[in-house]
């Protein structure tokens, strides 16, 4: 590995965690609203009819599915998120926006944008934003096609949220 790459992937680790801190403590102080929890209204709102799989939820978050069932619990007794039937299968649920949730979302998604602004987007010079978007796509493309395998065989990661859920 050449030193650029080796100092690319520091400089991301640290970012990555310092970000991640950061937005977490000042969403979940905005809204009390976990930043994992913004995450999931987010990938339920995007989804047809608001609503997706146990494991298409999983696959989205990069959640195991027993880190996922807490979160949904959390989240089903906040009333953001409900549990329902899906025709035709008895096994499997769909977990689907609640109206409380839309709303929590509503309020907390531009809040959150500021808040990226702030910290991420702000960093980053306009003629820089391509090149970064590029590569940050091309890489997480990559490890969640991983990621997917992995699972596939059995080996599950696990983002367990901590605490209230974040």
């Amino acid at each position: 590995m050449t030193l650029p790459r080796l100092n690319a992937w520091g400089a991301f680790l640290t970012a990555h965690k310092a970000l991640e801190t950061i937005l977490s403590r000042e969403l979940e102080s905005a809204c009390e609203l976990p930043l994992t929890w913004f995450d999931a209204l987010a990938q339920l709102r995007m989804a047809p009819a608001q609503r997706l799989t146990m494991t298409e939820l999983a696959t989205a978050l990069l959640f195991s599915k027993s880190g996922l069932t807490r979160l949904v619990d959390r989240m089903v007794e906040a009333g953001l998120v409900r549990r329902l039937a899906r025709p035709g299968d008895r096994r499997s649920l769909h977990i689907a926006l609640t109206d409380a949730g839309e709303q929590k979302f509503r309020t907390a998604l531009p809040i959150h944008l500021d808040h990226v602004k702030r910290h991420f987007a702000a960093h980053i010079e306009d003629d820089e934003a391509a090149v970064v978007e590029s590569a940050l796509v091309r890489m997480a493309n990559a490890v969640r096609r991983e990621s997917s395998l992995i699972q596939l065989g059995g080996q599950r990661g696990n983002r367990t949220p901590t605490a209230k859920g974040g």
